[in-house]
C-alpha cells in the first residue's frame, strides 16, 4: 500500500479507529473527523475542517455518514478519492495471504476474537480487526504476522461484499438493518453473495456440545466429542460461538490441543456479557445486545438465577426499534423490570413518538420506567436495586460510558 494522506470521517468508530492504526503502522499519515472527538485529541476534528480535506489524498467514510455529508461532498468536488470504510478494510485485508472473515447478525465479534486467540496460541501470529476491544488487548486490533488476517465482516450497507475471504463464517442471519436492506429477503441475498465470494465457507458448524454447565468457579464448561472445554467467559450463547471457532480452526488445520488452550485462555470482549465493577449493591453485567434475538440469548444466560432480573436498555436507532418493536417487547418482557434510557440515534433524527409507543407497549407486559437523564437514572438505581438483584445493561449505545464517567460502574482490572 503506497504512503498516502488519509482523512477518516467517523474515525472514532470501533472499526475505523482500528483501521487508522493499520494505516499508521504502514507509514501513512492519518487525520479524521468525529462528532465524539475531544478538543485535545491530536489530528481528530470535532468540527468541520475543510482544510484537512484539501490535505488528504484519500477520504474514507463510515456508514454513519451519508454521501451528502458536507465533508464528503466537498472531497468529491475536489476529485479526491473517496471510499467507504468497507473498501478500506478490503484493501488492508488484501495484503495478507489468508483473510478469515466472520459475518452474521449475532456473535460475529466473539467468534472473530476466539479464532484470533486460538491462532495466536498456536503460534500463527494472526493480525486482527474486530468491532469491540478485547479485554486482553484493550483495543480491537492486533498488527502481527502477514499470513492470517482475522476480521469481523459487517453486512450494513453491504460492506462485507468488498471482501474476498479465504474462509468466510456466517454465524446466523436474522432480520436486521432493514433501514438499508428494506426486506429480509434482500438481506439474505447479500449474505449469499458474501459466501459465494469466499474460497471456503462455514455456515453450519455441525458440532454438538454436551454436558453444558456452570462450574462452581462460575466458568462455563462443555464437551465437544472427547474434548472438555472450560471457558473464561459467561453467557450460554458463547458455547455456540465457540463451536463456530472450533469448526473454523479445524478447517485451518489447527490441532484440538491448541483449540482447547485458545478457548480456555480467551478473556472475552468488552460489553459482551462482561461482568463489571460497580458501586451498586448487586452484580452488574454489560452486554452489547441491541437486537431482540440477542436480548433473548442474554436473558437465557441468567434465567435460572434466583435474582430479580433488571434490564437497563438503551435503544439503538429509532428505525430498528420501530421495525422490530413486537420482537423487542416480547424479549424484554421476560425481565422483572425494564429501565429504558433515551435512544442512541447514531445517524438518525430524534423520534420521541417511537420511544413513547415502545414504552407504552412494554409497560403492558412488565414493570417499565423511562429515563432521559443520567443523574435521574443514577438516583433510581441506587434507591431501588438491592443485593438480591442482577442488573444487565444492554445495548450498543453510549450509556455504559456515561455510567463510567459518573463512576457508577468500571471495568475490572
Amino acid at each position: 500500500m503506497p504512503m498516502e494522506n488519509y482523512y477518516l470521517i467517523g474515525i472514532l468508530g470501533s472499526s475505523m479507529s482500528s483501521l487508522a492504526a493499520f494505516l499508521k503502522n504502514a507509514g501513512n499519515n492519518v487525520r479524521g473527523y468525529d462528532v465524539r472527538a475531544d478538543l485535545l485529541q491530536k489530528d481528530i476534528d470535532n468540527e468541520l475542517n475543510f482544510a484537512n480535506i484539501d490535505w488528504a489524498d484519500i477520504v474514507v467514510y463510515s456508514s454513519a455518514f451519508g454521501e451528502n455529508f458536507s465533508l464528503i461532498k466537498y472531497a468529491k468536488t475536489l476529485n479526491k478519492k473517496v471510499i467507504m470504510r468497507g473498501q478500506l478494510l478490503a484493501q488492508i485485508a488484501s495484503l495478507y495471504e489468508k483473510t478469515i472473515a466472520i459475518a452474521g447478525s449475532h456473535g460475529k465479534s466473539s467468534v472473530t476474537a476466539m479464532i484470533y486467540n486460538i491462532l495466536k496460541v498456536a503460534g500463527k501470529r494472526p493480525s486482527l480487526h474486530v468491532g469491540a476491544p478485547l479485554i486482553e488487548l484493550g483495543c480491537g486490533y492486533d498488527i502481527a504476522g502477514e499470513e492470517y488476517f482475522i476480521t469481523e465482516a459487517c453486512e450494513y450497507h453491504d460492506n462485507f461484499l468488498f471482501l474476498k475471504p479465504y474462509l468466510s463464517i456466517v454465524t446466523n442471519v436474522e432480520s436486521e438493518h432493514l433501514d438499508y436492506f428494506g426486506s429480509f429477503s434482500r438481506e439474505k441475498k447479500s449474505f449469499e453473495k458474501f459466501i459465494s465470494q469466499s474460497e471456503n465457507s462455514i455456515t453450519c458448524h455441525g458440532l454438538k456440545a454436551t454436558n453444558i454447565r456452570v462450574e462452581k468457579s462460575g466458568k462455563l464448561s462443555f464437551k465437544v466429542e472427547n474434548i472438555k472445554i472450560c471457558l473464561n467467559v459467561g453467557g450460554i450463547f458463547n458455547v455456540e460461538n465457540a463451536l463456530f471457532a472450533i469448526s473454523a480452526c479445524r478447517k485451518l488445520g489447527i490441532s484440538d490441543c491448541y483449540i482447547k488452550l485458545g478457548l480456555e485462555s480467551f478473556r472475552g470482549l468488552e460489553k459482551r456479557f462482561e461482568s463489571v465493577g460497580s458501586k451498586l449493591p448487586c452484580p452488574v453485567i454489560l452486554d452489547y445486545a441491541h437486537h431482540p434475538q440477542e436480548i433473548e440469548k442474554t436473558y437465557a444466560s441468567v434465567k435460572k438465577l434466583s435474582a430479580r432480573k433488571v434490564a437497563l436498555f438503551q435503544m439503538h436507532t429509532y428505525s430498528r426499534t420501530q421495525n422490530l418493536m413486537n420482537e423487542f417487547v416480547e424479549s424484554l418482557s421476560k425481565f422483572d423490570e425494564v429501565l429504558l434510557f433515551k435512544t442512541y440515534p447514531a445517524r438518525e433524527e430524534e423520534r420521541k413518538d417511537i420511544e413513547d409507543e415502545f414504552a407504552k407497549r412494554l409497560s403492558a407486559h412488565t414493570e417499565c420506567k423511562r429515563f432521559d437523564d443520567v443523574e435521574q437514572l443514577k438516583n433510581y438505581l441506587f434507591s431501588s436495586l438491592v443485593k438480591e438483584d442482577i442488573l444487565l445493561i444492554l445495548g450498543a449505545g453510549d450509556l455504559p460510558e456515561k455510567l463510567m464517567s459518573k463512576s457508577i460502574i468500571w471495568r475490572k482490572s
